[in-house]
């Protein structure tokens, strides 16, 4: 009959209009994710957050070795910590310093930190004037010290002087006194600094953005869930196209 045929496409038109809902629905989170990540990475430069390192939580996230809790050296009204092979004097980063730190003293005018393997000499302002290893005739060592003589390191085979200017150590005898470098949590505020800066550069916002654009940030089950988001806006454009041709000619 004549008017079967509207009928029929009608109901041909509704269940296009139902399948273009459910998918719109299935997919409306990760679009969401998609359109707002990619207004935010397209005007990232403008937001100034394109080098802005995460917060440290979010970098844990990650994975990156960012320390919750930092303990430093208090020598002569200046803080001396460690994170991530860098040395922090009162809460800024200054040089490399292989973990663990093991102790600052003040020595024949010198700043003296004990790194992991080697001693850093600093001058009054705080810059490193020589880097002292093995070849400088120092001795493996666990803990930095002083004594009424100078510089005390400890080592397996007990505690030795070592004399920065000679480039020489003497063992000790066995019970000799000496102060140990004595470790203290820093102030809060010094403490959110050193932490914050411990972030790696790479771990930026762009970083963050990038990979929640791309689902990378759920692993594989992320990246295809975007990947099908992609190709499912691609069935909705196509859907609503036919839907709208048949409206016009209904």
């Amino acid at each position: 009959w004549p008017w079967e045929e509207p009928v029929k496409q009608r109901k041909s038109t509704s269940q296009w209009r139902r399948w273009h809902r459910w998918l719109g629905l299935a997919v409306a989170l990760p679009v969401l994710v998609l359109s707002v990540t990619g207004v935010l990475l397209n005007h990232i430069e403008s937001f100034g957050w394109s080098s802005r390192p995460l917060p440290p939580l979010l970098a844990r996230w990650y994975g990156a070795p960012v320390p919750e809790s930092v303990s430093g050296i208090v020598l002569d009204n200046r803080w001396y910590a460690q994170a991530n092979d860098s040395l922090f004097i009162d809460g800024e980063k200054s040089l490399y310093c292989r973990a663990p730190l093991r102790g600052v003293v003040q020595d024949n005018g010198w700043t003296v930190v004990g790194c992991a393997d080697a001693l850093l000499l600093l001058d009054a302002q705080g810059q490193q004037v020589e880097r002292m290893g093995p070849a400088y005739g120092v001795p493996a060592f666990s803990t930095l010290g002083r004594n009424d003589q100078g510089l005390v390191l400890k080592t397996e085979q007990g505690l030795s002087q070592y004399d920065v200017d000679q480039l020489a150590s003497v063992a000790l005898p066995e019970g000799a006194t000496w102060a140990p470098s004595l470790f203290q949590a820093l102030p809060v505020t010094m403490k959110q600094r050193v932490v914050a800066q411990s972030v790696p550069p790479s771990l930026n916002w762009q970083r963050l953005l990038l990979d929640l654009h791309a689902g990378r940030l759920f692993g594989l089950a992320g990246q295809l869930v975007m990947d099908l988001a992609a190709l499912v806006l691609v069935v909705l454009a196509l859907t609503g196209t036919v839907i709208w041709s048949r409206s016009r000619r209904s």
